[in-house]
């Protein structure tokens, strides 16, 4: 901590080479229209209002500076500007102390910092940015899923599905549903009918919803029983990748990886009107009672044909992508693994492809990406350089579940 006197008070202050601006948390001038957005220890940018400049004194040396209102930081801070402005520089010595110089003036003012060491990480930051989520950094808001609505494959085609000759409409009632799960599984529907992903219809094709429980939660999802769907459609060849075969093509000389799970993936594809009938299903409103049968404008979870469709759709739109970038890119359906050699180069690509993915109407996990780090999960495997180690997962992709 380091004394500082402003008029004729007298504050301690922590230095902190991590924080960009100096900070008060009393009011010690009169705050200005001069806002600052800074982003603390929760990751949500706020406005902050700079002070009135005042004439500060630190040991020898007398500035004016404004200061930055912070009611909520609970100790004050002096940041880099101030720091800037002081000339000063930080020294450890072999003892253990630690040292503030500041520059210009004979003979040069030292303060002697002795911090607890659960504090010593503040003086080791370089960067406010370094403290910052890596997915704020990336600087592109719009690609997330959390904080997006669901979004529409810019270039993807509308699909059309092919019914097997002789195929006649399946129609199975609606299952009941448990009480506890009906309101969550609402609260899932009315939204997506919401964004248009679901419309109202009548339709000779219905197939049931089932409940299924998100793990640790009492959410409830809705989960559509296509089996009668799928044995009257044609299946398409599918040509998703072997996992084993995909790693391999990882290079030895790849350290820093990144890996983006695209949500809701399959809902950024369009279905064809001619085909959106076949998903059908009965949804009765627990509040009124009221029974409507709905049906998807999109690629539906559930079906089989859906992963091929997709991984197909992404593969064209990552293509201008691979062109223009040297780093590797691997693609196992809506799951996306980068790798480059330095960190830095992670940083530039994983950006660019953020960007690319945003341009062309996809929405990224926030809560599951893995940004520019030496160690991922991906595809059931732990992947570092030159290394990768099996999980349980993988024996699920063995199998060819999904």
């Amino acid at each position: 901590m380091v004394d500082v006197k402003i008029g004729t008070q007298t504050i301690p202050c922590l230095v902190d080479t991590g924080a960009q601006y100096s900070v008060m948390p009393a009011r010690i001038a009169v705050p200005t229209k001069s806002a600052i957005t800074i982003v603390g220890a929760t990751g949500v940018p706020e406005k902050r209002y700079l002070m009135s400049a005042r004439e500060v004194n630190i040991a020898d040396r007398t500035i004016t500076h404004q200061f930055l209102y912070v009611p909520e930081c609970p100790v004050p801070l002096l940041g880099r500007d101030l720091l800037s402005k002081l000339q000063a520089q930080i020294h450890f010595q072999p003892d253990g102390l630690v040292s503030l110089q500041l520059g210009s003036r004979e003979p040069p003012a030292t303060i002697c910092l002795v911090t607890p060491l659960a504090e010593e990480w503040r003086l080791h930051q370089s960067s406010a940015e370094e403290v910052n989520p890596l997915w704020e950094r990336m600087g592109v808001p719009g690609v997330w899923a959390e904080d997006n609505p669901p979004a529409r494959a810019r270039y993807a085609i509308p699909v059309i599905v092919e019914l097997k000759p002789g195929s006649q409409p399946v129609s199975i009632r609606q299952y009941p549903i448990p009480r506890v799960a009906l309101q969550t599984i609402h609260q899932h529907l009315s939204r997506l009918y919401q964004f248009g992903i679901l419309k109202r219809t009548q339709s000779p094709w219905n197939t049931p919803l089932l409940p299924v429980k998100k793990p640790g939660t009492q959410d409830y999802r809705p989960v559509q029983d296509l089996r009668g769907v799928n044995q009257a459609t044609v299946t398409i060849h599918p040509v998703v990748p072997n996992p084993y075969v995909l790693l391999g093509i990882i290079p030895q000389t790849v350290a820093y990886f990144s890996v983006l799970d695209l949500k809701d993936a399959f809902f950024s594809i369009p279905l064809a009107p001619q085909s959106q009938n076949l998903f059908a299903f009965t949804w009765e409103d627990p509040s009124t009672g009221t029974r409507s049968q709905y049906t998807w404008t999109r690629l539906v979870q559930g079906f089989k044909n859906s992963p091929t469709i997709f991984g197909e759709a992404l593969t064209r739109d990552l293509l201008p992508f691979r062109a223009t970038t040297s780093a590797t890119l691997l693609q196992y359906v809506d799951d996306l693994l980068l790798g480059t050699e330095t960190r830095e180069e992670c940083l530039q690509a994983t950006r660019s492809l953020l960007l690319h993915l945003c341009e062309r109407g996809y929405r990224v996990s926030k809560k599951k990406a893995q940004l520019c780090q030496t160690s991922v999960r991906y595809l059931g495997f732990i992947i570092s350089q030159g290394q990768r180690q099996l999980r349980k997962r993988a024996n699920h992709l063995r199998r060819g579940r999904y």
